[in-house]
């Protein structure tokens, strides 16, 4: 096998953190494990990544790009931008589940280090990202009469707030008796005017 180049083998270390991350949690919760791994890891991750404030941001951005990925194939055969912010609220239990070690780190490190200008910028940018994506449908189903005359920001905040309320909760206080996302979503849309006359 070839050597990898630097950009594919930080996308490498990238994926193989993440399952790096959820291996350890599955297989053991004892301090002294976890020292020795972050130990192996990092001569590895320091070498492509010169901390872990620059590891943080390429996960972030990676995290970023998958879920806007997966959002827009979720909805590209879908036409109605109700319909379509519905299919994503049906799917994102499952998306959670499969990005819950790598959302788990994103939310977390903030606490950890809350004046990191780098992480907080990186963080604005994911969010940014997310409410352009859902401004995108939110305009459109207001062009197409679809919605009535909604504030398209207020809106996708609505969203992203419902959305990160469930991942916070799910995530961290699991297994734990709470809001079916899917009909939080459901309750918003009909809170929203009604279609256009």
């Amino acid at each position: 096998m070839a050597r990898l180049k630097a950009p594919q083998r930080r996308e490498q270390l990238i994926s193989v953190c993440h399952q790096a991350v959820r291996q350890v949690r599955l297989r053991c919760h004892h301090h002294r494990h976890h020292r020795q791994i972050r130990r192996c890891h990092r001569t590895h991750l320091y070498r492509h990544f010169g901390s872990k404030q620059e590891l943080f941001i390429a996960i972030t951005r990676e995290v970023s790009d998958q879920t806007l990925r997966h959002w827009r194939d979720l909805i590209g055969p879908i036409d109605d931008p109700a319909e379509q912010l519905r299919e994503i609220a049906r799917q994102f239990p499952a998306h959670l589940k499969e990005m819950g070690d790598t959302y788990r780190v994103l939310h977390n490190r903030p606490h950890h280090q809350p004046r990191d200008r780098k992480v907080l910028a990186v963080l604005r940018e994911h969010y940014h990202q997310m409410e352009a994506f859902f401004c995108t449908v939110i305009e459109t189903g207001i062009e197409r009469g679809d919605f009535g005359k909604v504030n398209p920001k207020t809106a996708c905040w609505n969203l992203i707030n419902t959305g990160l309320g469930y991942a916070m909760v799910t995530l961290n206080l699991a297994p734990f008796e709470m809001f079916d996302v899917e009909d939080a979503i459901e309750f918003i849309l009909r809170a929203w005017p009604l279609k256009c006359a």
